[in-house]
Order: C-alpha cells, then sequence, then structure tokens
C-alpha cells in the first residue's frame, strides 16, 4: 500500500510538470488523482482491509500525499494564472 501510494504521488508530479499553460489539463489531473473515483480515494476506501496496526500508518501517509499533490496542483494553477496574466499585460 505505502509503496502505490508513493508511485501514485510521483506520477501526479510527473504529470503536473508537464503542464504548461493548461488549468484544465490541470483540473483533469486533480480530477483523475483524487476525484470520487480516483486512486488516493480507492486507497482510503481499502484501509477497511488492512490490519489495525497499519491502518493509521497508511491513513496519515495517504492523507499526507494527497495534501502535497493538493498544494503542487494549487501552486502550479497560481504560476499559470500569473503567466496568463503577465501575458495579457503585455
Amino acid at each position: 500500500m505505502r509503496e502505490k501510494l508513493e508511485k501514485l504521488k510521483q506520477e501526479v508530479f510527473e504529470e503536473v510538470t508537464q503542464v504548461n499553460n493548461m488549468l484544465q489539463a490541470l483540473n483533469e489531473i486533480r480530477v483523475k488523482y483524487l476525484g470520487k473515483k480516483g486512486p488516493i480515494t480507492e486507497v482510503l476506501k481499502g484501509m477497511g482491509k488492512l490490519s489495525a496496526e497499519e491502518r493509521p500508518l497508511i491513513g496519515k501517509l495517504a492523507n499526507e500525499i494527497r495534501e502535497e499533490i493538493q498544494q503542487l496542483l494549487d501552486e502550479k494553477e497560481k504560476a499559470i494564472q500569473q503567466r496568463v496574466l503577465e501575458e495579457k499585460l503585455k
């Protein structure tokens, strides 16, 4: 489970770095990974199958990764919006 979460995090970071000026593409990544049917949500739904010792550790890790992904997406969105604004001002 831990490896799956780390792999998901890496995939998101790679996809986000490839987005240049498309807010729509960024939103699609957000939905793909953090949406109701996204892999992070699936991991959290599958936590009932884990042992009592693993559950809090994996839950904490999943929440931390979700927050990191959200923060990365927010930062990229701000950067794109800033770039668009600068282009309009030129």
